[in-house]
């Protein structure tokens, strides 16, 4: 691949293809042609074209990686309720997701920013200074993303063995006000209750008229 026909050594340009509409360059000293048949080298405008033969494979295993991921946040939620006391059960969410935010959300981005670059092949010069990338080596750029999902993925896994072996059941909360006066109204009932007078009137005796 080469930036431009003049990079490529090409002098002319041989036909223009109908159905895409892209110029065909002839004699071109930088691409090698047949030698055997000294054919001069020729160049196709535009990048050249690249498939994926395990497309499906790759979609199959990327829906079920989806799937376990979202299926994990319910009982990491759950978990962090069942190791916090039940008084301390919001501040537990919150610091939660203050972690999730610091050390997910923040440096993620950066970080597979960082290993799309690295397969960068030709970047653009402004001035001296480094521009965007233009072209990405798209088989280093997949091997690149796969290990590092793999790696944050197996860290994941780490940290959630560790708190599975660490974990200690919190001690048991004080009961509530529900409780407290279910239990009060239950101690009263077994109070000796007096016998109505027949009539069943109960006259105030020191109330004044």
């Amino acid at each position: 691949m080469y930036y431009s026909p003049c990079h490529a050594g090409c002098t002319s340009i041989n036909h223009t293809e109908p159905s895409t509409g892209k110029q065909v360059y002839s004699g071109c000293g930088c691409v090698v042609g047949n030698v055997s048949w000294g054919e001069e080298g020729s160049a196709l405008t535009g990048k050249c074209s690249s498939s994926c033969h395990h497309m499906p494979v790759f979609l199959s295993l990327f829906f079920v990686t989806i799937c376990f991921t979202f299926l994990s946040s319910i009982p990491a939620v759950t978990a962090t309720l069942r190791c916090v006391p039940d008084s301390q059960r919001s501040f537990g969410l919150g610091i939660q997701w203050i972690v999730v935010r610091a050390l997910g959300s923040v440096p993620g981005p950066i970080a597979f920013g960082s290993v799309i670059d690295i397969s960068c092949i030709l970047w653009q010069d402004q001035c001296g200074d480094q521009g965007s990338c233009y072209i990405y080596h798209n088989s280093a750029m997949s091997q690149y993303t796969l290990a590092a999902g793999i790696i944050f993925k197996l860290l994941g896994t780490i940290f959630f063995l560790v708190a599975s072996v660490l974990y200690q059941p919190p001690p048991e909360s004080p009961q509530s006000s529900c409780e407290t006066t279910d239990q009060g109204t239950e101690h009263m009932s077994d109070l000796p209750i007096k016998d109505l007078p027949d009539d069943g009137v109960i006259v105030n005796v020191h109330a004044r008229l």
